[in-house]
């Protein structure tokens, strides 16, 4: 459905209404309840409230905001500054399968440490997923729609070699139509900062952390439409940290949950992968404490 105008919404009013009910929009698979998330894009109950009973009344038009006495107008003045590097595919490309990879050269002179990202996707209604690697095998991140750029909390940088290559792994939806597609990646730089961003692949099952460190987000991802996944770290006292629970996992939708507040998992706390389908894993992000 279009958002793009007053018109385009209020035609899909009803659905709208549905949607929002039911919490399949927008799309936040993480159960509530497990975790405080700063990318948390569910909606409030007052929220709710408001979207429903404007689809139950006459579906008024509001006011002008942008117009009126300066609420609401976009502050250009809080806009980041323009990255420091972006890198992007030479020339559209067709695209031909569901899952293809692209790889771009950063021609950088020296290492930069990365404190801030943005995939910039060519053909924003075909693409559902992308993965963005430093070769041979640097996880940068993973981008889902709607994210924006993607800033790492104060002190922490990603190191971005000299010469170093990206490769993006792009997932597309399924077109009844030829497509092309050029999409890229922004990147921010800073100073050398106090933490290096890390990175770690997790499979099914439990596996101990050799040091003190502070979770700054996982991605988890379920092998079939519908399981449940459950990452939880347990201390040595027994404790018990819900890092991220997911009831109904949703392949259209594997998204990054990243914590408002670093989680922190001390030496010999366990970390549990749970999944009601076989063939679990995750990503978690993380620095040493």
């Amino acid at each position: 459905m279009s958002l793009a105008t007053y018109q385009d919404a209020r035609e899909w009013s009803k659905a709208i209404r549905r949607e929002v009910l039911e919490r399949r929009m927008p799309p936040w698979p993480a159960a509530r309840g497990f975790g405080d998330f700063a990318n948390d894009r569910s909606l409030t109950p007052i929220e709710v409230e408001l979207l429903t009973a404007w689809a139950d009344g006459v579906t008024p038009l509001g006011p002008d905001v942008a117009g009126s006495s300066g609420a609401g107008r976009h502050d250009h003045s809080a806009q980041p500054r323009p990255p420091d590097l972006v890198v992007t595919a030479p020339e559209p490309r067709a695209v031909t399968t569901l899952i293809e990879q692209i790889e771009l050269p950063t021609d950088l002179a020296g290492d930069r440490w990365v404190t801030r990202w943005e995939f910039r996707p060519g053909n924003r209604s075909l693409i559902e997923q992308a993965v963005l690697r430093i070769l041979p095998s640097t996880l940068v991140g993973a981008w889902t729609p709607p994210d924006d750029a993607i800033a790492f909390p104060s002190g922490v940088g990603l190191r971005l070699p000299a010469g170093s290559r990206l490769m993006v792994e792009l997932h597309y939806r399924k077109s009844a139509t030829p497509q092309t597609d050029r999409s890229g990646a922004a990147f921010w730089f800073g100073p050398r900062p106090a933490h290096e961003l890390r990175h770690r692949s997790l499979a099914c099952g439990a596996i101990a952390i050799d040091r003190d460190a502070d979770a700054l987000a996982v991605t988890p991802r379920a092998a079939e439409a519908g399981a449940s996944i459950e990452l939880v770290a347990r201390d040595r006292d027994g404790g018990v940290e819900p890092l991220s629970v997911v009831p109904r996992y949703e392949p259209g939708f594997p998204l990054t949950y990243r914590f408002r507040k670093p989680v922190r998992l001390r030496r010999g706390t366990t970390i549990e992968l749970r999944s009601s389908a076989p063939g679990c894993s995750a990503d978690l992000d993380y620095i040493d404490s």
